[in-house]
């Protein structure tokens, strides 16, 4: 049990255990090997284990939706599956099948206690199932005034590899207005914008029908009082004045009152007008705080003064609902 407890220690997800702290659990798995194309967990199915994937370990998640649309996606080795079922209490909501050789451990839900228990595994758990089940969220179609089709959804972990490698050009001009630098962001803070928990950082983007981002607004709650968050958009240079920007302010106001948000504040420099007149609409009054900054905070919005059709304002807030309330 010691070796085992050893190899699990070096996982990243046990990044804040002691080695002394997985020999509960390390007793309570058992290891796990399988072939490529072996199904490892099925849709529907009761969930009654989860598994931790070894490093070099490749599987592919496919999930079914009502409808009949499929979504798919790779998750690679040092991950926890079948977290989402065990949270919830509820039968296995994607399939799981082997893309390479598999190797790792297998714990059923005594073990999955233990797991619960560890120094910050459970938060990491309930982050990383609410990302899970945000990609099995079906876009929503929106349309920009010269009607341009493209889709708004809440970010997935591979945006930020989306956006690097995307055809949407963010202009240092428009980084500039958003972070306060031309510097390119670092994959440190992309990691932060775009693998977020959606409760205390929630974020929309807006792709074309390509799956490219083109487009992001988001929260982030302030940690000494959960009912006032700090907002932030960027929008690519060419879908600049189309009304992409308005439309993600309204969805961030959609989102607050599903999460109990009931104030916005901004920083933003004082020559970015595009974002002032966004918030000039919905109450904002600026105060300079500092040469070429000023800042603002206001009530969030009631939704009936926001101009959204309702169907739109519905689905908007049934998708932010997914994600916010799925687990814990």
């Amino acid at each position: 049990m010691t070796r085992r407890a050893g190899e699990l220690a070096a996982l990243p997800v046990f990044a804040d255990c002691l080695g002394a702290d997985l020999d509960g659990l390390a007793g309570k798995l058992e290891p796990l090997h399988a072939a490529p194309g072996d199904i490892l967990m099925r849709q529907g199915d009761v969930a009654d284990f989860f598994l931790i994937l070894a490093e070099g370990s490749r599987v592919q998640i496919r999930h079914e939706s009502d409808g009949g649309a499929t979504v798919e996606f790779p998750v690679g080795g040092c991950q926890i599956l079948g977290e989402i079922a065990l949270l919830r209490h509820s039968r296995r909501v994607a399939t799981v099948v082997a893309t390479t050789a598999v190797s790792g451990w297998r714990g059923g839900e005594d073990a999955f206690d233990e797991l619960a228990q560890l120094p910050g595994v459970l938060q990491l758990l309930i982050r990383t199932a609410r990302q899970r089940l945000a990609a099995f969220i079906t876009p929503i179609p929106v349309r920009t005034h010269d009607g341009t089709d493209l889709l708004l959804r809440p970010v997935l972990p591979g945006d930020s590899e989306r956006s690097a490698r995307g055809h949407v050009e963010f202009s240092t001009d428009t980084y500039y207005r958003r972070f306060m630098t031309s510097r390119v962001p670092s994959k440190a803070l992309l990691d932060y914008l775009f693998e977020v928990d959606y409760v205390d950082h929630f974020v929309w983007v807006v792709t074309d029908l390509d799956d490219n981002v083109v487009a992001d607004a988001r929260f982030v709650r302030d940690e000494a009082d959960p009912t006032v968050a700090e907002i932030a958009f960027i929008v690519g240079d060419d879908y600049q004045g189309r009304g992409v920007g308005s439309l993600l302010m309204k969805a961030l106001i959609v989102a607050a009152h599903v999460d109990g948000v009931e104030k916005f504040t901004a920083r933003v420099l004082t020559d970015n007008l595009p974002m002032r007149r966004i918030l000039d609409h919905i109450g904002a009054v600026w105060e300079r705080e500092d040469l070429g900054v000023v800042t603002t905070e206001f009530d969030v919005p009631d939704l009936g003064t926001i101009h959204l059709p309702r169907t739109l304002s519905d689905q908007i807030a049934a998708t932010a609902r997914q994600v916010i309330r799925a687990v814990g």
